[in-house]
C-alpha cells in the first residue's frame, strides 16, 4: 500500500477520534445546560481546526502529498460527526 493511502487512512481514523471527542463534549453540554451550546460549538470547531492544521504539517514534514491525508482527515471529521449528531438528537428527543 502506498504511503499516501496509509496516511489518508490514519488521518481518517484520527478525525473519527476527534469527532468522538466532540460528540462527548456536545452530549455533556446538552445534559448540563442546553442554553450554552455556543461554548461547546466553539470548542468543537477549535479542535477540528487544530487537527487539520496538525495533519497538514505532519504530512508535509513526512514529505507525503497532502491531498489524500487532508481528505481523509476531513471525511473522518465530517461523517462520524453527522452520525454522532443524529444519535445525540434522538437522545434529546427521548428526554423531552
Amino acid at each position: 500500500m502506498e504511503t499516501r493511502y496509509t496516511a489518508a487512512l490514519i488521518a481518517f481514523l484520527g478525525g473519527a477520534m476527534i469527532s468522538l471527542i466532540n460528540a462527548v463534549i456536545t452530549a455533556k453540554q446538552v445534559k448540563s445546560n442546553k442554553d450554552s451550546m455556543g461554548n461547546a460549538s466553539i470548542l468543537r470547531q477549535i479542535l477540528n481546526l487544530i487537527y487539520l492544521v496538525v495533519t497538514y504539517f505532519v504530512v508535509r514534514k513526512l514529505n507525503i502529498e497532502v491531498f489524500l491525508p487532508l481528505l481523509g482527515a476531513a471525511i473522518g471529521l465530517t461523517v462520524p460527526s453527522v452520525l454522532f449528531a443524529i444519535t445525540i438528537a434522538k437522545n434529546m428527543k427521548g428526554d423531552d
